[in-house]
């Protein structure tokens, strides 16, 4: 993986462009140690210049160094990411009378974009973001270049711009968009609301004004001092839903998923695994294991806390498996060790996160530079309670929909008034908006607790960020079945703006690349393809991911008490970790503090002392005002 940055200027190149790209490519120096590059790569007016660090998986020679040129076309490209299929493309393209100066996926996207032009993204079987300058794309007066950018179809790898005044400043964190000094660091009132409802901000937004993320499966062109965005790939059409039979159906995920592992395999550095003992990490393992002629590294962090470790489970999966497996030990002290330095890695903040950076940060020590995570599995296999949540959500809305609008109007302040937890007031507010189920399941604070902690003044309506972030979302999966509507909900919203961006940019902070194989989009299209009642099956748990695989899995993680990975923070915080917080909520860093009302700070910690309120609640203001004080961002 790598960090890419770039200027596209309406004016001709001034020295301040060069310096401003420099300090946006250094902003992101954690993402790439090994290299680093900044190239102008067109002087005259509009100017562009175009950054890079990068991190070595593929080709570790200098010949990888990057931005890089091509030559023949004279098209320059920074790039993120890594192209699983770039041999197979080279190939193709070889034949087409192309030659390769480089063993590096960087260059085939180079050439591959001389011969496909922007179509050549269908080719590409990977996870990316990346910029590309075409000179001259129209007639020969020079004057008709575009820079083209893309990411990947699932959004595994990050993409942020801001535009302004025909100025188009893009990079792969916020972080070094910031470090432009081009854009003003002001909060953006959409997304705080959204990082309030949902403990992530949503994409496409972020929490600085003018800066946001190019949406997965889009490419951006710069062209004449305008924008324009298209998507490229999209889930499948509900009427493209396929009856085929069981036994065929279980065949081509045997193939999908053998080969999504074993492509996303390449790499000229070792490759390794995250293994904790459940279905996913462990489907990923026994592939990758089969995948390769030799044992392959695994690791589990294990914890002093009983209640957490899942070492038991792991060591049975690695010895069923044949792996070359280890243990990482995570204690509260070296948390609150790092603790700084892992806020400081937030480039957007997360009530999630910290896990991932604590793991990434024990299994690069460890010697690794790519993992193999199971992220993805149990949204698109079916797989943790709240998948299950939303299907009773969906089912209570569809039901309470029925009843005529004054009926619900009048019966929701009732239940409203008589909740005690959650769940209850969930209910209530689903009486009021029955078609919002989805968006009820994944929500973090509700209406009222989000008033009692912001000033009316900073609050944006919930209609006017959803519309952003929900709209299309909504209106694409609408004709897919409860099941196949469930997941295409959390794949295209708590897994793009919390699961993805905390593991990019919290493994990234220690130069580990992390590779998601279940989020291969073949194999996904393949699963939007079948019905959703595909996905559940009384006693067997995720069938189109365990039954494929047979006895590869052992049983006791296939059949064990289902445990997300967690860190043991409630404890923690408990015991060492909640007096540097107490200051913010009770003390002068709450009254002094514009964004927040002082009242509700202190009402909020006094429930999570009671046990009334989860730990992430407390933690995720503190991480949001620790960001902002971090990026200098005001209210």
């Amino acid at each position: 993986m790598c960090g890419i940055a770039g200027i596209v200027s309406s004016s001709a190149l001034a020295q301040g462009n060069l310096e401003r790209v420099r300090a946006m490519a250094a902003a992101q120096a954690h993402r790439g140690p090994d290299d680093g590059g900044v190239e102008v790569v067109r002087e005259d007016a509009p100017a562009v210049v175009f950054g890079h660090r990068r991190l070595a998986i593929i080709d570790l020679s200098p010949a990888g160094h990057q931005p890089m040129l091509d030559p023949e076309s004279g098209s320059w490209i920074t790039f993120n990411g890594e192209i699983y299929n770039y041999r197979e493309l080279r190939l193709i393209l070889e034949r087409e009378g192309y030659t390769f100066r480089t063993a590096t996926d960087t260059e085939v996207i180079l050439k591959a974009f001389a011969h496909w032009g922007e179509d050549c993204v269908r080719q590409l079987r990977g996870i990316f973001a990346f910029a590309i300058f075409r000179p001259e794309s129209r007639g020969g007066d020079g004057s008709g270049f575009e820079v083209f950018l893309a990411r990947d179809q699932l959004g595994v790898k990050p993409l942020y711009y801001w535009f302004e005044g025909g100025t188009l400043v893009f990079a792969s964190e916020v972080r070094a968009v910031l470090a432009s000094d081009l854009v003003e660091r002001r909060l953006d009132l959409l997304g705080l609301r959204s990082y309030l409802a949902y403990g992530s901000v949503q994409e496409p937004y972020t929490l600085v004004q003018g800066v946001q993320s190019l949406p997965p499966g889009h490419t951006l062109v710069w062209r004449d001092g305008q924008l324009e965005t298209s998507r490229y790939w999209r889930l499948p059409e509900a009427e493209q839903v396929s009856a085929t039979g069981s036994a065929d159906v279980l065949d081509e995920l045997s193939s999908l998923l053998s080969e999504a592992v074993r492509i996303q395999m390449v790499a000229d550095v070792p490759v390794g695994a995250f293994l904790s003992g459940g279905i996913d990490s462990t489907a990923i393992a026994a592939l990758a294991q089969r995948a390769s002629t030799q044992p392959i590294r695994t690791f589990c962090v294990v914890f002093d806390e009983a209640s957490y470790d899942e070492r038991e489970y792991a060591l049975a999966a690695a010895r069923h498996i044949g792996t070359q497996h280890a243990e990482l030990h995570l204690s509260d002290r070296i948390v609150r060790e790092s603790l700084d330095r892992a806020l400081g890695s937030f480039d957007q903040p997360s009530m999630d996160g910290l896990n991932t950076y604590f793991v990434s940060q024990v299994t690069r020590e460890a010697g690794l530079t790519v993992a193999l995570s199971g992220v993805g599995g149990d949204e698109l296999f079916g797989g943790y309670d709240g998948y299950h949540r939303f299907l009773q959500a969906d089912r209570w809305g569809r039901l309470v929909g029925l009843l005529p609008g004054a009926v619900r109007s009048g019966i929701s302040p009732l239940v409203s008034g008589l909740a005690r937890n959650e769940a209850q007031r969930k209910a209530a507010l689903l009486l009021k908006r029955p078609h919002s189920s989805h968006l009820l399941v994944r929500q973090f604070f509700h209406e009222s607790q989000i008033r009692s902690l912001v000033p009316e003044s900073l609050l944006a309506s919930p209609a006017s960020w959803e519309a952003g972030a929900f709209a299309e979302v909504t209106t694409a999966i609408a004709g897919y079945d409860v099941v196949n509507r469930a997941s295409a909900w959390e794949l295209q919203t708590y897994m793009l703006s919390t699961l993805l961006r905390d593991t990019d940019q919290m493994s990234m902070a220690h130069a580990l690349e992390v590779r998601v194989p279940l989020l291969d989009h073949l194999l996904i299209e393949f699963l939007f393809s079948l019905p959703g009642s595909l996905k559940l099956k009384a006693g067997q748990p995720k069938p189109l991911l365990t039954l494929p695989l047979g006895d590869a899995l052992p049983a006791k993680c296939v059949h064990r008490r289902k445990q997300g990975f967690e860190l043991p923070f409630e404890v923690w915080f408990r015991r060492g970790l909640q007096d540097r917080m107490r200051e913010f909520f009770l003390g002068t860093g709450g009254r002094s503090n514009p964004l927040f009302l002082a009242a509700g700070l202190a009402r909020l910690w006094r429930q999570f002392e009671a046990g009334r309120v989860s730990w992430s609640r407390v933690w995720c203001l503190y991480v949001l005002q620790r960001w902002l004080e971090e990026h200098r961002v005001t209210v």
